[in-house]
C-alpha cells in the first residue's frame, strides 16, 4: 500500500473513530443541554474537518480524491464553527445535519464496499449491507427528525456509534484486500520465467 492509501486509511479511521466516541457521549450522557451537544458535535465536525485539509495538504497531486478531501474538510469545518457559535439556530436542525453526515458515511461505505468487489474480497456483500444500513440510518434522521431533544440524542448517539464501528471495520478490510492485491501484483512482476533449451552435441 503506498503512503496515499495510508493516508487514506488513517483519516477514515480518525473521523470513525470520532464518530464513535461522539456516540458513546450521547449514549452515557443523554440528559445533554442543547447548548453543550450543539458544542461536542460542533468540535467533531471541526476536527473531522481538519483532518480532511490536512490530508488534502499533504497529498496534492491534483486527483479528484485529494479535492474531494478539501471540499468536505472545509464544509465540515465551517459547518462545525457554525454550531458552535450559533447553536440555537440549528438546534431543531441537528438531526437533520447528523442525518446529512451519516448519509455522506454511508456513500463512501457502499463505495467500499465496490471496491472490496473489484479486489476479489468473498465478504464485500456484508460490507455492501453496512453501507446501505447507514444510508438508510441517515434518511431516517432526515426525514423522520425527532421533536423531542432527549430522544433525539439518544438516537443519533446510536445511529453515530454505528457508523463509527463500521466504517472501522470496512477501512480495515478495504486496506487489507488491497495490501494483499499490492502483494499478490508485486510477487508476480518480481517472478522470472526460464525458457529450457534443450541443447545436443
Amino acid at each position: 500500500m503506498n503512503s496515499f492509501l495510508k493516508k487514506i486509511k488513517t483519516n477514515s479511521l480518525i473521523t470513525a473513530a470520532l464518530y464513535t466516541v461522539l456516540g458513546v457521549v450521547l449514549l452515557a450522557w443523554p440528559g445533554l443541554s442543547a447548548d453543550i451537544f450543539c458544542t461536542v458535535l460542533g468540535a467533531v465536525l471541526v476536527a473531522c474537518g481538519v483532518v480532511d485539509i490536512l490530508l488534502f495538504l499533504t497529498h496534492r497531486d491534483g486527483s479528484l480524491y485529494s479535492g474531494g478531501c478539501l471540499v468536505l474538510g472545509v464544509i465540515l469545518a465551517v459547518v462545525g464553527i457554525y454550531i458552535i457559535v450559533r447553536p440555537a439556530l440549528v438546534q431543531l436542525a441537528i438531526p437533520v445535519v447528523v442525518g446529512v453526515l451519516i448519509c455522506v458515511h454511508g456513500f463512501v461505505d457502499v463505495g467500499n464496499a465496490v471496491t472490496l468487489r473489484r479486489s476479489g474480497y468473498p465478504r464485500w456483500g456484508t460490507a455492501l449491507v453496512l453501507g446501505l444500513l447507514t444510508l438508510a440510518l441517515g434518511a431516517v434522521l432526515i426525514f423522520r427528525p425527532f421533536s423531542a431533544f432527549q430522544s433525539a440524542v439518544r438516537v443519533i448517539g446510536v445511529f453515530l456509534l454505528y457508523d463509527g464501528i463500521s466504517d472501522i471495520w470496512i477501512v480495515s478490510r478495504v486496506s487489507k484486500t488491497l495490501r494483499q492485491a499490492a502483494k499478490d501484483a508485486g510477487a508476480e512482476s518480481g517472478a522470472v520465467d526460464v525458457d529450457y533449451t534443450d541443447t545436443k552435441d
